[in-house]
């Protein structure tokens, strides 16, 4: 392409819209993450890092964004739980547990799918490519995700998404509660 898209370049309307529906998604992923305070995600798991908003302008060509919960990434004792806005695509809620810690959880009951690609960060080959099935139990990870219902009211978004969230909690803690029998 040797020609630069001006009229789009121009569309203040436009750039000023995405922009302004951006800062509504991070306002409410920024209250979602302050309905999880630190002493909730502790005992969910202990060694939890907290919670942190970040985004970036390219997943595919389009911008997203992430809140994360509890931040612990290790593939055998960790736990992370994942929300990604991808604009254009959908929102998505990712749980990424410890194979050792986490063994026998299973979240198929609450409509998550157990993720099938080589890596747990590559969103296209995730939510967009084909599933290896075969693979899956050889992988270095235990990842689950589900894509979440997004409404125009903000208000029920937040009801929503937190219960989720919270749903998870509770079977994470089920999970914990069986493991020390």
């Amino acid at each position: 392409m040797n020609t630069l898209d001006l009229d789009l370049w121009q569309d203040e309307n436009l750039i000023r819209r995405q922009n302004q529906l951006k800062y509504q998604f991070w306002e409410l992923l920024g209250e979602i993450g302050d309905l999880f305070p630190q002493e909730d995600m502790v005992q969910v798991h202990s060694n939890s890092k907290g919670k942190k908003l970040s985004q970036g302008q390219d997943l595919g060509g389009l911008p997203y964004q992430v809140l994360d919960l509890i931040r612990d990434f290790d593939f055998e004792m960790g736990l992370n739980i994942r929300l990604l806005n991808w604009f254009g695509k959908g929102l998505f809620l990712f749980v990424l547990a410890g194979k050792s810690s986490y063994p026998k959880l299973q979240l198929a009951p609450a409509n998550f799918q157990l993720c099938q690609s080589e890596s747990p960060w590559d969103y296209q080959e995730i939510l967009l490519g084909k599933p290896n099935e075969k693979q899956a139990e050889h992988r270095d990870f235990k990842q689950w995700f589900k894509e979440l219902k997004i409404e125009s009211s903000i208000e029920r978004n937040k009801n929503e998404w937190q219960k989720e969230i919270r749903e998870v909690f509770e079977h994470l803690k089920a999970h914990s509660a069986k493991s020390q029998i």
